[in-house]
C-alpha cells in the first residue's frame, strides 16, 4: 500500500527539469513574472493604503484650518498626499488669479475657471501617479496564460516527437511528456489569476481615491466662489 502511494507522488522538480530548453525558459520567465507581479501587488497595496490615509488626514486639516492661507503655510510640513498636491496647485493658481486682478484693478465677480482647470490637471497627474506599475499586473494577467500555453504546445510537440522516434505508443510512454508540457499552462494560470484579482482590487481603490479628490476639488471651488462673491458684493455696496 505504501509503495503504491509513493509511486503516485508527483516529482515537480524532475518534471520541470525534464521540460527541455524551451520549457525551462518558459517556466523561468513565468517564475520571474510571478515574483514581479507579487512585488507590485504588495507594494501597491501598502502605497495606496498609505496615500488614502494621508489624503484623509490632509482633508481633516483642511476643514479645521481657519483660512486657506493658514493651511498653505502648514502644507510644507505635511507628508505627501494626492489631496495635498491638488490643494497646492489650486491655491497657487488662486493667488495668481487674485494678483492679476489686483494689477488690473478689475471689479465685479471673479472667474475661477483657470483654478478649476488647474485642479483637474493636477488630479490627472495624481491619477497617473497612483496607477504606477498597475500596467505590470495587466501584462502578467493577459500574457501569463499565453506564455504558459506556448510552453505546453512546445512540450507536446517534443513529447510526440520523442514517442515517434522511440516507436512506443502506450499510455505510460505518452503520459510523462504530456505532464511536463501541461505544467507550463498551470504556471501561466498561477501567474495570471492573482494578477487579475489584485488588478481589479487596486483599480477599485484608485477609483475611490479619485472620488475623494473630485469631492475635495468641488469643495475648494465652492469655498472660493462663496468667499469672493460675498466679498465683491460687499465692496460694490
Amino acid at each position: 500500500m505504501d509503495n503504491a502511494l509513493t509511486s503516485t507522488k508527483i516529482d515537480w522538480l524532475s518534471i520541470i527539469m525534464n521540460g527541455g530548453p524551451v520549457g525551462l525558459a518558459v517556466m523561468l520567465l513565468l517564475a520571474i513574472m510571478s515574483v514581479w507581479a507579487w512585488a507590485v501587488i504588495i507594494g501597491k497595496m501598502k502605497s495606496l493604503s498609505s496615500m488614502h490615509s494621508l489624503s484623509e488626514r490632509f482633508l481633516t486639516s483642511f476643514w479645521e484650518a481657519k483660512s486657506l492661507s493658514e493651511l498653505n503655510l502648514k502644507v510644507k510640513d505635511m507628508d505627501y498626499s494626492p489631496a495635498r498636491e491638488v490643494f497646492r496647485s489650486g491655491f497657487n493658481e488662486m493667488i495668481r488669479v487674485l494678483q492679476t486682478r489686483e494689477k488690473r484693478n478689475a471689479s465685479g465677480p471673479i472667474s475661477f475657471d483657470t483654478v478649476k482647470r488647474t485642479l483637474s490637471r493636477q488630479k490627472m497627474l495624481e491619477e497617473a501617479n497612483l496607477s504606477t506599475n498597475l500596467s505590470i499586473l495587466a501584462v502578467c494577467s493577459s500574457a501569463g496564460p499565453f506564455i504558459g500555453l506556448f510552453g505546453t504546445v512546445v512540450g507536446i510537440i517534443r513529447a510526440f516527437h520523442d514517442i515517434g522516434a522511440s516507436g512506443a505508443s502506450s499510455l505510460a510512454s505518452v503520459a510523462p511528456g504530456i505532464s511536463e508540457a501541461l505544467i507550463a499552462t498551470a504556471l501561466g494560470l498561477f501567474v495570471a489569476i492573482p494578477a487579475v484579482i489584485f488588478y481589479n482590487i487596486l483599480l477599485n481603490r484608485i477609483r475611490k481615491h479619485l472620488v475623494l479628490l473630485d469631492g475635495f476639488s468641488s469643495d475648494f471651488i465652492n469655498i472660493l466662489e462663496r468667499h469672493y462673491t460675498i466679498k465683491s458684493d460687499n465692496e460694490s455696496t
